[in-house]
């Protein structure tokens, strides 16, 4: 039966004199849509307005970040991976959704790495450990003192439940052995104001979302986890400068496309985003927001994500972290 439809699609199209695969050799020919499982501000909103403003720029067609936070980024997730695979929705994404949170709750709605095309990786970044500015924190052995010294009583911040800002905190608070409260909101750059604004005494973002309030003197960066210091608050320590490598993390954003989405699309949109990737205004721009350009494509993206999934996987086992 599909044969005879496949058959009589393409017969159609030859009467008409249009080629049998006019709808991905002309793409885009409408807008494009590009869902960010966050609220806006946070570095996945910018980093995806970045590439999406220069594609739109490139192909002369418009290019629309569309917010849709909520449920740790499953809903915006989820609604991709559900949509039509044709090109014209897409997923902007970081690793809290894709290879963490599947690692630590397995009723995710949305399947990695199946329910994906992978596109391309844009860019790696650490994550910032950031206190309120009051507290009498400066550096990773006066916070482990305090935390031992207030047991059950700080609370940390996050941009959703079951991403690397709630289990990297969770990771510290086991190996410190001190209970902690986890406070979740919908964006990297709310974790931040929560901690400015005294509603959580500390949490992790990325440096784009954190930098403007270390420079307001809110917050107070005390180590980064990622493997060298962000160019972004480069007198911020590594934690393993601090004595913790075992809290060395690097995250990801990148760009993916419902399963199922045709070759030649796929094709168009990792070119796409390589070339704004490869313009070194884009690389200034990246290393202004603490950011290291990141080009995975292909096979080569889906085996790194395979891999970080298994990684975070093993730290919540580590920990017996489980969300439900």
């Amino acid at each position: 039966m599909k044969a005879i439809l496949a058959a009589t699609l393409t017969a159609i199209a030859a009467l008409w004199g249009v080629p049998a695969n006019a709808q991905s050799s002309d793409y885009p020919n409408k807008p494009i849509r590009i869902v960010v499982p966050f609220a806006p501000g946070g570095g996945t909103d910018l980093t995806a307005r970045i590439v999406g403003d220069a594609l739109s720029k490139a192909w002369g067609q418009s290019v629309i970040v569309d917010n849709r936070p909520g449920a740790s980024s499953q809903i915006g997730i989820d609604f991709v991976a559900k949509s039509p695979p044709d090109g014209y929705t897409l997923l902007w994404a970081s690793s809290d959704g894709i290879s963490i949170l599947p690692a630590v709750k397995p009723t995710v709605p949305y399947k990695i790495p199946d329910g994906f095309e992978f596109v391309s990786t844009f860019a790696a970044y650490p994550l910032i450990l950031a206190v309120n500015a009051k507290l009498p924190i400066k550096n990773m052995k006066e916070f482990v003192e305090y935390a031992k010294a207030h047991p059950g009583q700080m609370n940390y911040s996050s941009s959703g439940a079951g991403g690397g800002g709630h289990l990297l905190p969770a990771y510290i608070a086991k190996e410190i052995g001190v209970e902690m409260n986890h406070v979740p909101y919908d964006s990297g750059a709310q974790t931040v104001v929560a901690v400015a604004g005294g509603h959580a005494d500390f949490g992790t973002a990325a440096p784009s979302s954190t930098a403007p309030y270390v420079e307001g003197g809110t917050v107070r960066a005390i180590a980064t986890t990622g493997k060298g210091r962000t160019s972004l608050l480069p007198s911020v320590p590594t934690m393993a400068e601090e004595g913790y490598p075992q809290f060395t993390e690097d995250l990801f954003y990148g760009m993916f496309a419902p399963a199922g989405t045709p070759a030649d699309i796929v094709a168009k949109l990792r070119d796409g985003v390589q070339a704004v990737l490869k313009q070194q205004a884009t690389v200034d721009r990246l290393h202004t927001m603490g950011l290291e350009p990141l080009g995975l494509t292909g096979n080569d993206y889906k085996q790194f994500v395979v891999n970080d999934l298994k990684r975070w996987g093993d730290i919540a086992k580590a920990i017996d972290f489980k969300l439900r």
